[in-house]
């Protein structure tokens, strides 16, 4: 795994007026290890949405240190299948220039405890940051190693 460094994971969610935010919040420590998880501080932002309903933004950074753990916690809770589906599409997830891997997780199913993929909207966005990746090959080289260690 020497050649991808990351240096963060950001996680953002959005929370819909309708919506539970301790349930919100349920679904994004799915993803989060729990001795990570105290020292994170969410960014909450409140805003208003097209027809003036309140729309909850919740950001969260994990710096380089606890980014990979949390990167490892997230494809470990993947099915054997979405892990496949990832590696699959890995090409079209990544972002070449800003060296971003962009993943999008079930908010519904995380906030059941499970970990999905997911391509529509109600999701947990994630931002993995890398530090120049030098090819697709090598970060799929480096999900299949973390995959290894689950």
């Amino acid at each position: 795994m020497g050649k991808v460094r990351i240096n963060y994971v950001d996680l953002k969610v959005f929370a819909h007026a309708t919506e539970d935010i301790n349930k919100v919040m349920t679904s994004i420590n799915t993803l989060i290890p729990p001795h990570i998880r105290e020292s994170i501080k969410p960014k909450v932002t409140t805003v208003k949405g097209h027809y003036g309903n309140e729309i909850t933004i919740i950001d969260i950074r994990i710096p380089k240190k606890k980014a990979e753990e949390v990167l490892k916690k997230i494809i470990c809770s993947l099915s054997n299948t979405d892990r496949s589906i990832l590696l699959a599409t890995l090409e079209s997830r990544v972002d070449k220039r800003t060296s971003h891997l962009y993943l999008r997780i079930s908010k519904q199913e995380a906030c059941l405890g499970k970990v999905r993929l997911m391509d529509g909207s109600d999701v947990i966005k994630l931002i993995v940051g890398f530090n120049k990746l030098a090819s697709i090959e090598d970060l799929r080289t480096y999900l299949e190693d973390l995959s290894k260690e689950c």
